[in-house]
C-alpha cells in the first residue's frame, strides 16, 4: 500500500505542473490570439515573463510568506534542522549580470528551436507540458547525479554553498551549470519546437515550483522536504521530486506535508492514522 501512496504522491507533483503550465498557456494564448508577434517579440516576452515571475515569486515568498511567523511555521516543509545562514544580498551589478545571461540564452534557444503553433487545445497541451515535466525530471536527474560526481562536482558546489535554503539560491550556481541546466531543459523544444504560449507558461511556472523547492516550504507544489535533505544531506535525491531517485534507487525519503494542497499525503495521513487507532483499540 505504501508503494502505491508514493508513487501517486509522485505523480501527482507531475500533474500539478502539467495542469498549472495549461491554465497559464490558455490565459497566454487567450491575451496574444490577435497579436502578431515577430522573433524579437517572442524573445522579450519570454524573458521579461521568466525575469519578472522569478523576482516577483521569490520576494512574495521571502518578504511576505516567511515574514508572517505562524503561516512560515505552518508550512515549513524542513524537518531536518542546519545553522541559519547568511544570503548574498543583491546588488545592482549582479542583476544586470544575471538579466544579460538570462536574455543571452533566450534568443540562442529561440533562434535554434524551430517554432510551432499548438493552439489552444486543452488535451494537446496538458500531455505536451505533462510529458515535459517528466522528460525534464529525468534529463535533471541524469546532470544532477553527474554534477554529484568526483570528476563534475567543482561544476555544482557553487549552488551547495548553502545547506540552509532560501528561494533566491535556485539561481544560485556557476555559468557553466546554468548553462548545462537550461540546454537540457530546453532538449524537448529544441527536438519537437516551441510554442510561445507554452513556453512563456512553463517559464512562469517552472520559476514557481523552483524557488519553492529551495525556500524550504511547502506550499502548492512541494509537498515534501524532498529537496531540504539533498542541501542538508548533499547526496540522494538528484530529480526535481522522488520519481526518478526511487527508480534508481537513490531517495532519501522525504517527509511528507499532509494537507489539503497534497490530497495523497493526506489521504495516507488519515489511512495511517486510523490504522494506528484501530490496531491500539484492539489491542485495549
Amino acid at each position: 500500500m505504501k508503494r502505491i501512496f508514493d508513487l501517486f504522491f509522485e505523480i501527482e507533483f507531475y500533474l500539478k505542473i502539467a495542469i498549472s503550465c495549461t491554465i497559464i498557456q490558455q490565459l497566454i494564448y487567450w491575451l496574444l490570439q490577435d497579436i502578431k508577434l515577430n522573433f524579437i517579440s517572442h524573445v522579450l516576452l519570454y524573458w521579461l515573463l521568466g525575469s519578472v515571475s522569478f523576482y516577483s515569486l521569490g520576494i512574495f515568498i521571502e518578504k511576505v510568506i516567511k515574514k508572517n511567523h505562524s503561516l512560515r511555521a505552518k508550512l515549513t516543509a524542513r524537518v531536518k534542522k542546519v545553522k541559519q545562514q547568511t544570503y548574498p544580498t543583491f546588488t545592482f551589478k549582479g542583476i544586470i549580470i544575471g538579466e544579460i545571461k538570462s536574455l543571452i540564452a533566450v534568443l540562442i534557444i529561440l533562434y535554434l528551436a524551430p517554432e510551432v503553433n499548438r493552439g489552444n487545445s486543452l488535451l494537446l497541451n496538458f500531455g505536451w507540458l505533462l510529458m515535459r515535466i517528466i522528460a525534464f525530471d529525468f534529463c535533471f536527474y541524469v546532470t544532477h547525479w553527474l554534477f554529484h560526481q568526483k570528476q563534475f562536482l567543482k561544476i555544482h558546489l557553487k549552488h551547495h554553498e548553502f545547506s540552509d535554503t532560501s528561494s533566491f539560491v535556485a539561481g544560485h550556481k556557476s555559468l557553466t551549470e546554468y548553462t548545462i541546466v537550461t540546454i537540457m531543459e530546453c532538449l524537448p523544444i529544441f527536438i519537437f519546437g516551441y510554442d510561445i504560449t507554452q513556453l512563456c507558461a512553463w517559464t512562469i511556472i517552472g520559476n514557481a515550483y523552483n524557488l519553492e523547492g529551495h525556500s524550504s516550504l511547502s506550499m502548492f507544489f512541494i509537498p515534501s522536504d524532498f529537496h531540504d535533505l539533498h542541501h542538508t544531506c548533499f547526496k540522494g535525491n538528484y530529480g526535481i521530486q522522488g520519481f526518478w531517485d526511487r527508480v534508481f534507487n537513490t531517495l532519501n525519503p522525504p517527509t511528507k506535508k499532509p494537507r489539503i494542497m497534497f490530497p495523497v499525503s493526506m489521504i495516507e495521513s488519515k489511512l495511517v492514522n486510523n490504522t494506528q487507532k484501530t490496531q491500539i483499540n484492539s489491542k485495549s
